[in-house]
């Protein structure tokens, strides 16, 4: 009895110290898969970087194992280290950084099963003892996430084909005009731009924020739009080929605007061909009279536009134009916006259409926004919209959340979140937009450019070069792209801090 009441209370003594930071290890993972959208595709490059295994905790992971597997010597290191972990859980708690997912049902789901791991680890205390017990212990807590992921897949994929049959059915009976946008940068400004200047005029219903999966867009459908709705806006993502057209078959756009094309998440594409491929399966997905839209300021984009002409299709093909530079095209853009007067506050900019000269002025931070707004107009315009109504919408567009919005906070500091783009020419377009602002010290604070694949190296590289002069100090937060800036930065290496 003596012997039993002594394990009791070693066994209690241990699994109080091992399960909060057993408990937190799940909660970190279980937030990463789900930021990782619980592809594993995905999952698998963010671990392969510094930055991920630094994020995922996989060196104190490691660290534990190799304790536990020699802590047949001495144990109680194990408990130390258990207990290391235990004081940054309280520290994360304390300091509001602890990472969590959003809770759905699919994550509940992920916890049960996480649960479970620690409830086997119970049982194996008693029949394999505590070493033993603790490294199985830790095996399930890495497992056990992606275990939950793999057991709700069926789940998931009946909960989206209804949700799917949902929106198709709401889109039957509405029968609203759907305009896809797709791109590697620029979708979700340009779906924001594209809803306000037609809600000049019509009831228009829109995806919100970045939101464009098939579950993502089933929902929102179903949310967003209601009988009277005559235009929906429907931003539209992939990682791979042939996720767009399954997109496509949920919505049926009659509009498909592709907003430009570069590396961004080449490593999941494989190669830029196949991101091309990806995009132009919107175009694909159109009806024999629907109306393709591109960006002719993007050198790829304008590939896509000729490749749209030479099919043998009866779509409308048009092209628009933002810059202050015209390139020399087969092609006039159908829409050709040109910036005049550029500051803090926004642009003035002059644009032709038709044979007409327009000047307008719009509260817009960074010439890029330009071209998603160039898309705008020229969409209002194919449903008729006045230029008085195209002049109120344009005066007051808002940004959204994350996209350079712009603050002044004490001291008169201005603070400008761009955080929702990461992408190299929005990246690029951001340090534009500071050079503006004169009299003022510039901050760059960057976590890089994730998912750039082979192109990494030099896009970082280049980075670099643009921010050598123009900017004061860049603090790094991903130690991946230091040695990239480090060599864009050249002798201006001392502006840079990890």
């Amino acid at each position: 009895m003596a012997d039993f009441n002594a394990f009791v209370i070693i066994f209690l003594i241990i699994f109080i110290i091992w399960l909060p930071q057993a408990i937190y290890q799940i909660l970190v993972w279980s937030y990463w898969w789900q930021v990782k959208e619980y592809r594993l595709d995905r999952f698998w490059i963010f671990l392969k970087t510094a930055d991920g295994r630094q994020k995922l905790g996989l060196n104190i992971i490691i660290l534990k194992f190799i304790v536990l597997v020699f802590s047949f010597i001495y144990i109680p290191i194990s408990l130390l280290l258990f207990f290391y972990q235990d004081l940054i859980l309280i520290k994360d708690l304390f300091q509001k950084r602890a990472r969590k997912p959003v809770i759905t049902k699919r994550i509940n789901k992920i916890y049960i099963t996480g649960f479970f791991g620690i409830v086997l680890t119970i049982f194996a205390f008693y029949f394999l003892g505590f070493r033993r017990a603790l490294l199985l212990g830790e095996f399930a807590l890495i497992l056990t996430p992606y275990v939950g992921i793999l057991w709700t897949i069926p789940i998931v994929k009946r909960v989206k084909k209804e949700e799917i049959q949902k929106a198709k059915a709401v889109l039957s009976k509405i029968k609203p005009t759907v305009i896809g946008i797709t791109g590697s940068y620029g979708k979700t400004t340009t779906k924001e731009f594209v809803a306000h200047l037609l809600s000049q005029k019509f009831i228009t219903a829109k995806t919100e924020g970045s939101e464009n999966t098939e579950f993502g867009i089933a929902r929102k459908t179903q949310k967003n739009v209601f009988n009277g709705t005559k235009f929906f806006v429907v931003e539209m993502g992939a990682y791979k080929k042939g996720e767009i057209r399954k997109l496509a078959d949920i919505v049926n756009p009659s509009i498909g605007i592709i907003t430009g094309i570069e590396e961004q998440h080449l490593s999941l594409f494989g190669s830029l061909q196949d991101i091309k491929d990806a995009k132009y399966e919107l175009i694909e997905s159109l009806p024999k009279e629907g109306i393709a839209l591109f960006n002719l300021t993007n050198e790829y984009c304008r590939g896509l536009y000729q490749k749209a002409r030479q099919a043998n299709n009866s779509w409308k093909i048009l092209g628009y134009y933002a810059g202050q530079k015209r390139i020399n095209f087969n092609e006039k853009p159908d829409i050709v916006l040109t910036p005049e007067k550029i500051s803090s506050a926004g642009c003035e900019f002059e644009l032709e259409y038709e044979n007409e000269n327009k000047r307008f002025y719009a509260p817009i931070k960074g010439l890029h926004l330009l071209q998603n707004l160039a898309a705008a107009i020229l969409v209002a315009r194919q449903f008729g919209l006045s230029w008085k109504m195209i002049k109120r919408g344009i005066e007051t567009l808002v940004m959204p959340e994350g996209t350079m919005n712009v603050y002044r906070i004490k001291n008169n500091v201005l603070v400008i979140d761009d955080s929702r783009n990461s992408n190299p020419s929005a990246f690029s377009s951001a340090l534009d937009y500071l050079s503006l602002i004169e009299g003022k010290k510039k901050v760059v604070i960057t976590n890089g450019i994730i998912e750039l694949g082979d192109s990494s190296d030099y896009i970082h590289f280049r980075l670099g070069k643009e921010m050598k002069h123009s900017i004061d100090k860049i603090l790094l937060t991903n130690k991946d792209f230091y040695e990239s800036f480090k060599k864009g930065l050249g002798k201006y290496i001392y502006k840079l801090v990890l």
